[in-house]
């Protein structure tokens, strides 16, 4: 018999009267005074994102830098070195395809047309198109020949050079066979983190190097921590559907253990600038990121039935033990419990222009509004399921005013897209 697998439970949660009185503080009530632990994808991010988010991005650091609220793991900064050359990388190709993708105009030669003043003017515009092409593509080769220069100075480096000195890179104080013995424990009984990354080149020790460094910080420091990752870890998470749900009870159970009942969050990079109070267009671009990062986002054209089914999934997976209601007018749903009744009505976007998006939504907000007046609602929720992220992208900037404005508190809208597996993930 395996004495170690048979008593397993007893080693994961050793204070079983614990596991009911689990006491978990809020972000809110924690975050003026916690640490916040950085993952690589998140440092990683700015290679993505536009100038602005970026600078959102430096801002919430220098803030966090600034009242000594923000660490980094040693094994962090060591994997930002091993991925950064890869994001260049792709970078420099993308602009390459870019530039081999130039196609010049050719009108063509056609004698009989010359004497057409249609004909001389196509020509002539043909020639300061080739014009604005050939100056379009040195600007390109300029750009190239700059980033081979680039050694440890390229924007993002440059930044990071500037706000994380030393006091901000945390070493952990565990030798290599500490570390591979305790890897081979959580592998050979399933205990997180890294199990399920036995595959990597590393057999998972990442993931347990930064997870014993949360660990180790949050003890010496006797703090409570904001773990913020962009990666939705297979082995960190309770999952539904390909969805993370929250994180698994064995890390909350070991993290508690270990800090003597600290408090640990692990939030995502958009969640995290939202925090900190960053500019609503970085939250939302970050977010469209992570999405496409963590799930299978592909142009849809839905019927309306298929958006509805892949809600009332969500709601379902959201709601609790509400009861919901199909129905067959305004709204598609009805949630209720013994206190409050809320609509929500579905709106798939697909084939449908932004303008004739906004009148269908602000007609459905004027039947919800009219439901809530009359006491039939107490509140209503407008679900708009989006065919692509650039579509929501393209309405928040064109948009983003309005859509403030015509929301209330009881009659709110909600943005969304499905995934491949027809799952509904709810965008900012």
């Amino acid at each position: 018999m395996d004495k170690e697998k048979a008593f397993l439970h007893h080693d994961i949660y050793p204070n079983a009267a614990d596991i009911f009185n689990v006491d978990i503080k809020s972000i809110e009530d924690i975050k003026e005074d916690c640490i916040f632990i950085i993952d690589t994808n998140v440092l990683l991010l700015p290679y993505k994102t536009s100038t602005s988010s970026f600078e959102e991005i430096e801002k919430a650091f220098s803030k966090l830098i600034a009242k000594d609220q923000l660490l980094i793991p040693a094994q962090v900064a060591r994997e930002f070195a091993k991925n950064r050359p890869e994001h260049l990388k792709t970078l420099f190709q993308q602009l390459n395809a870019v530039k081999s993708k130039i196609s010049k105009p050719a009108t063509g030669q056609y004698p009989l047309l010359e004497s057409l003043t249609e004909y001389k003017e196509a020509k002539d515009i043909e020639k300061q198109i080739q014009e604005l092409q050939k100056n379009y593509s040195k600007k390109i080769d300029n750009i190239l020949e700059n980033m081979k220069k680039w050694r440890w100075d390229d924007p993002v480096s440059a930044v990071y050079k500037e706000l994380f000195k030393s006091n901000i890179i945390q070493e952990l104080d565990l030798s290599q066979d500490e570390l591979i013995d305790d890897l081979e424990r959580r592998n050979k009984h399933n205990i997180p983190p890294g199990f399920k990354d036995k595959a990597k080149d590393d057999y998972g020790i990442g993931d347990l190097i930064i997870w014993r460094t949360i660990l180790a910080v949050a003890k010496n420091k006797n703090k409570d921590i904001v773990f913020v990752s962009g990666d939705e870890k297979n082995d960190w998470f309770y999952r539904s559907d390909s969805q993370s749900l929250y994180p698994r009870f064995e890390l909350i159970t070991e993290f508690k253990n270990y800090t003597e009942d600290k408090t640990l969050h692990i939030i995502k990079s958009s969640k995290f600038l939202d925090i900190l109070g960053a500019a609503e267009e970085a939250v939302t671009e970050v977010k469209i990121m992570e999405i496409e990062l963590n799930e299978n986002v592909y142009p849809l054209d839905l019927e309306g039935y298929q958006a509805e089914e892949a809600v009332y999934a969500w709601l379902k997976q959201t709601e609790g033990n509400k009861e919901i209601i199909r129905n067959n007018r305004f709204p598609d749903f009805i949630i209720e419990d013994f206190i409050t009744k809320q609509g929500v009505e579905v709106i798939s976007a697909s084939n449908m222009s932004v303008y004739r998006l906004m009148r269908k939504i602000n007609d459905s907000l004027a039947k919800g509004t009219s439901k809530i007046s009359s006491k039939k609602m107490d509140s209503v929720r407008i679900v708009v399921v989006v065919p692509t992220l650039a579509y929501y992208h393209n309405l928040r900037v064109r948009k983003a005013e309005e859509l403030d404005e015509i929301q209330t508190e009881e009659a709110q809208i909600v943005f969304g897209v499905v995934t491949e597996k027809g799952i509904f993930a709810k965008l900012i």
